[in-house]
């Protein structure tokens, strides 16, 4: 279609589980890439409630086997070993973001808007989804693979042994990262016309 928005960025960002330890970037140039998209996230009223961490090398590696020795307790048999492959295929990967809320911050923020309190946690979970989608979608465009992954009530016990984190920071999801070395498979989609209306 000529004249129109970009949009093959879009078709980019995939689940991707097949990665590698190396990136084609530096870790600072990633340091600072998901700084930027913290920084610049739209959040409900600017209270900046997300939290990240970034986790490499030992701690990463740590994450997915503690994950992983949780996981054997509550699997069995095929499900346990299909497991078993999943994280180790997020284990060999470069590294893992986690996302977070900061309870406090939204605490204050339902103090100080009465009338908006109620919707309050949803609206920084979409905010939280949008820093999400944002890290994803920079990380595709710069041949970064990554995958969503919510081990939360997995991992969340762990956490304090594990990174020394506040005792606000509420765990979201994980964003294991690295190198591509398996394309995902090709995407199917609904039909639009089910899925998308216009009203002139």
């Amino acid at each position: 279609m000529s004249n129109c928005i970009e949009q093959d960025s879009l078709s980019i960002r995939r689940s991707v589980y097949g990665l590698e330890k190396t990136l084609p970037v530096s870790d600072n140039c990633l340091f600072e890439t998901i700084q930027a998209c913290l920084k610049n996230c739209p959040t409900p009223f600017n209270v900046q409630s997300a939290r990240i961490a970034v986790l490499l090398n030992e701690y990463h590696h740590k994450l997915w086997q503690i994950i992983e020795n949780n996981l054997v307790a509550l699997t069995s048999g095929e499900q346990r070993a299909a497991m078993r492959k999943r994280i180790a295929g997020f284990s060999q990967a470069h590294g893992t973001v986690l996302f977070f809320e900061d309870k406090k911050s939204l605490a204050l923020l339902k103090k100080k808007y009465p009338l908006y309190a109620k919707n309050m946690s949803v609206w920084v979970q979409q905010a939280n989804g949008i820093l999400q989608y944002m890290i994803w979608q920079t990380l595709a465009e710069n041949n970064i693979g990554a995958s969503l992954q919510h081990y939360n009530e997995v991992i969340e016990n762990d956490l304090p042994d594990l990174l020394k984190l506040p005792k606000n920071w509420e765990l979201v999801a994980e964003m294991p990262f690295g190198s591509i070395n398996k394309e995902p498979a090709e995407k199917t989609f609904l039909p639009l016309e089910e899925r998308f209306k216009i009203f002139k």
